[in-house]
Formats: C-alpha cells, sequence, structure tokens
C-alpha cells in the first residue's frame, strides 16, 4: 500500500507538472502573438498619418519626390513612438525618398523588403531581419496606382526582450502554481489512500473474522461493498458444494 501511495503522489505531481507547464506555454505564445500584432497596429497608425500627409499633397498637384514639408512630418511622427527607429518612404524601384536617418540616404533600401511591399499590393506588410524589423504600406497615386512605399523602422530585439521579460513572469508564476497545486493534489491522495488503506483493513479483518453480520455490514458502508459482498456470496456457494461433495463422496464409500 505505501509504495502504491508513492507512485500515485508521483503520478499526480506529473500531471500537474504537464498541466501547468502547458498552461503556461500557451499563455506565452498568447502573449507574444498578441504584442507583435499591437506593436505592428501601433506603428500602422503613425504610418497612416504620414501616408495621409502624403495623399494632402499629391492632391495639390505636387510631385511625389518634391514634397517639401514631409522630412518634417516624418520627424515629427517619429517622435511621437519611441519604439520607432526610422520611418522610410522609398520609390517603386528601391531608391529612397524621404527619411528621418540621413546616414541610409545613400543606400538603397534591402532588396527584401522591397520584394515584400511589391508581393502585398495594396495590403500592409511586415518584414524583420537580426537588428531590425519594419512594417509598411505602399503609397498610391489618383488613380490607385502605386508610387512608392513607406516603411516604419523598429528595433525587434526590443520588442523581444520585452516579450522574454513577460515569459519570465509567466514561468515565475507558472512554478509557483505548480507547487501549490503538486502539494495539495499530494495531500487530496493522501487522504484518500488514507481512506482506502482504512476500508482495506476492514475488509481484511472481516474476512479473517469469519463473523457474516461483520463481513454484511463492511459490504454495505464501504467501497469495496460490492466487490466484498460477491466474494462473501462466491464463497458461501463454493462452500456449499464442497459439503454436497464430500457428503456424496461419503455415501459412495458406505455403499
Amino acid at each position: 500500500m505505501e509504495s502504491t501511495k508513492q507512485r500515485m503522489i508521483a503520478v499526480a505531481v506529473v500531471v500537474c507538472g504537464f498541466a501547468v507547464g502547458m498552461a503556461g506555454l500557451l499563455n506565452f505564445f498568447k502573449y507574444r502573438n498578441t504584442a507583435n500584432r499591437l506593436v505592428i497596429e501601433r506603428l500602422m497608425v503613425t504610418g497612416k498619418a504620414v501616408e495621409n500627409s502624403i495623399q494632402s499633397s499629391l492632391a495639390l498637384g505636387l510631385q511625389f519626390s518634391d514634397i517639401g514639408t514631409l522630412p518634417g512630418t516624418l520627424a515629427r511622427e517619429r517622435a511621437t513612438d519611441p519604439l520607432i527607429l526610422g520611418i522610410d518612404i522609398f520609390d517603386i524601384d528601391g531608391r529612397l525618398l524621404y527619411g528621418t536617418d540621413s546616414m541610409r540616404a545613400t543606400r538603397p533600401m534591402p532588396q527584401a523588403w522591397l520584394e515584400v511591399a511589391k508581393k502585398s499590393g495594396q495590403e500592409d506588410w511586415f518584414v524583420e531581419d537580426d537588428q531590425e524589423a519594419a512594417t509598411g504600406m505602399s503609397v498610391d497615386n489618383n488613380f490607385g496606382l502605386p508610387i512608392g512605399y513607406l516603411a516604419v523602422r523598429y528595433s525587434g530585439d526590443r520588442v523581444r526582450e520585452a516579450t522574454y521579460a513577460v515569459g519570465r513572469e509567466i514561468a515565475l508564476s507558472s512554478l509557483l502554481v505548480f507547487g501549490v497545486s503538486a502539494m495539495l493534489a499530494s495531500l487530496a491522495v493522501l487522504a484518500v489512500t488514507r481512506r482506502l488503506g482504512r476500508d482495506v483493513l476492514d475488509v481484511e479483518a472481516a474476512l479473517r473474522s469469519g463473523d457474516t453480520a461483520r463481513a454484511a455490514s463492511v459490504a454495505a458502508s464501504g467501497p469495496f461493498g460490492a466487490a466484498l459482498e460477491r466474494f462473501l456470496k462466491t464463497t458461501h456457494s463454493a462452500e456449499r458444494e464442497i459439503a454436497e461433495l464430500r457428503s456424496r463422496m461419503r455415501k459412495g464409500a458406505k455403499a
């Protein structure tokens, strides 16, 4: 019984660990997906504001590459969110037209960004590399044709660090929940096995005593009652058959 109790406690602890671990992982991945989606949506609000400014300038008859107020607009929008590393606007060939980072003015946009922007069509797009990530949209003329693309750059490492920080908090919380749940499960197993142990001892005592009334009382009240009752009926039936066989054998011997 003692070894059975230990195995039951071990199973209860393993089950608690699996359940709490899976719940923690699901919460982490759910948070990560939600956080990434909210970051992109948050940056796209800035992108939409810049895109609206571009459309207003185009409506006044200005050329896409000659919007003098756009650099100031980009600088102001970048300052609104500390997560933004820079805002770039480039044409359909990947040539940078406007940007908040002067160091990137002479460099073409990454080819991977340009390919993703072209494949997205009218939809918003997202790219990520080792250091930077960017979300963007196409800039269309009055006829709905793309004349360039807008990219809002941000630090993917910073977002990942914040996500991992939350992941560590989830891990610590999960460890605490596992400890409490494992302790409660172990106590519950101990309580159940203690009750079962008493019932087993009662059944054993009733069988050893040979007292039919006591055995019937245990059968009626304990969790093993039905099984004990069947056992007693089977035993009594077997005893009657054995007695009949002995009687027949004695009669045969006398004859």
